[in-house]
């Protein structure tokens, strides 16, 4: 059986662990190259080399999705080592603090929607040429079921996760004749390093999400990432602007 990534090269930000991570796992299944850019070093090196202990071919990079270089220098590595990236999951972003609007300084605000937001632009300005150029590729930009529905408490993340899914789908509707596609992936809470410091903050955040649940669980990384394969594959060919809810359920409330 052919696999969905045979002969691709996938790149992925944000790729040192949780979801980021998954997607690379699962993508290297499916038979990928992968080039990986976070800003976590350490955790980037292991992630990287624990791939390519299960066969996959990888290269990576550190990269701050707040330096257009940066990510510039991540999609030629990708084409130095690999060929221009065929699939791209601009993946990168934090939570940023919890609160009102009123206690969120402007420099946190604004740190978040550099990353959250502006990392994804720099993304998808870095690889969008070549893309159009030969008439294919696939980009799936990280959002959040809180860029489909209001969230308290998270004013700068909330805003960001809705801007990348405007962003997705201005950006696919320009290029949709051009034989490229562009989607959001919307995982809902997930049990990831960015929950547990959501948690840690407030601990009662736990079972005031799992009460919202229509499925009464948290999601998995793997469970996202096979959504992100899909989003990213040939499997998902007329689907483009899209933003995808994997959030068991919680924005269809």
């Amino acid at each position: 059986m052919t696999k969905l990534m045979t002969d691709k090269v996938v790149l992925v930000t944000g790729a040192a662990m949780g979801i980021g991570a998954a997607i690379a796992r699962a993508a290297a299944k499916e038979g990928a190259a992968l080039v990986l850019g976070d800003v976590a070093a350490s955790e980037l090196e292991k992630t990287a080399g624990e791939l390519m202990q299960s066969g996959a071919r990888v290269a990576w990079a550190v990269c701050d999705v707040r330096s257009q270089s940066d990510v510039d220098a991540l999609v030629a590595l990708a084409t130095d080592r690999f060929g221009a990236p065929d699939v791209v999951y601009a993946n990168a972003g934090v939570e940023g603090p919890l609160g009102s609007p009123a206690d969120c300084t402007e420099e946190a605000f604004l740190r978040v929607i550099d990353i959250n937001l502006n990392g994804i632009f720099r993304t998808i300005k870095a690889v969008l040429p070549s893309m159009t150029e030969r008439g294919s590729g696939s980009i799936v930009a990280t959002a959040s079921v809180a860029g489909l529905v209001g969230a308290a408490g998270l004013p700068a993340y909330v805003a960001s996760k809705h801007g990348v899914v405007g962003l997705v789908r201005s950006t696919a509707i320009t290029v949709a004749k051009t034989g490229v596609r562009v989607n959001a992936l919307c995982p809902g809470m997930v049990e990831t390093a960015l929950l547990e410091r959501l948690i840690d903050a407030d601990p009662a955040i736990r079972q005031g999400l799992l009460a919202l649940k229509p499925m009464g669980r948290l999601g998995t990384t793997d469970e996202i990432a096979e959504a992100a394969i899909w989003l990213g594959s040939e499997k998902s060919s007329f689907v483009t602007g899209h933003a995808l809810a994997v959030d068991g359920g919680y924005a269809a409330q």
